[in-house]
């Protein structure tokens, strides 16, 4: 179909190309105008998503490092608490050896004998 005349005057003193070329112009300028802003957009979105993962990726770290931290005072504590029970026991044993010598030379001569036998067959 072929593009009509419109050189026709709109009422205001322009004919109806020049508001036509003007109208295109402004939607140009337009298009132009959110091109721009979303780029700006896409430019934020993109430093707000690598600020979330750096925020992430910190909050990881400290998470872990709290984590760990937490590991090695409940190992220290362990630690600290077999120390204690082994200091215990030892004092037990002292305990058993001075009240009960005979009985303690008894069951260690026991011990060495059956071990005596044991590696002999061996």
């Amino acid at each position: 179909m072929a593009r009509k005349n419109t050189s026709h005057s709109n009422g205001n003193g322009h004919s109806v190309a020049e508001d036509i070329a003007s109208i295109e112009h402004e939607i140009g300028q337009l298009m132009h105008d959110i091109e721009a802003r979303v780029g700006k957009l896409n430019a934020l979105a993109r430093r707000s998503a690598k600020d979330a993962a750096n925020g992430a990726s910190e909050f990881v770290s400290e998470t872990v490092s709290d984590a760990a931290d937490s590991m090695r005072n409940g190992a220290s504590a362990v630690s600290d608490e077999a120390t204690r029970l082994g200091g215990d026991a030892i004092r037990r044993i002292e305990d058993e050896v001075a009240q009960r010598p005979l009985l303690t030379l008894a069951i260690a001569a026991g011990i060495g004998f059956l071990a005596g036998m044991a590696g002999r067959r061996h």
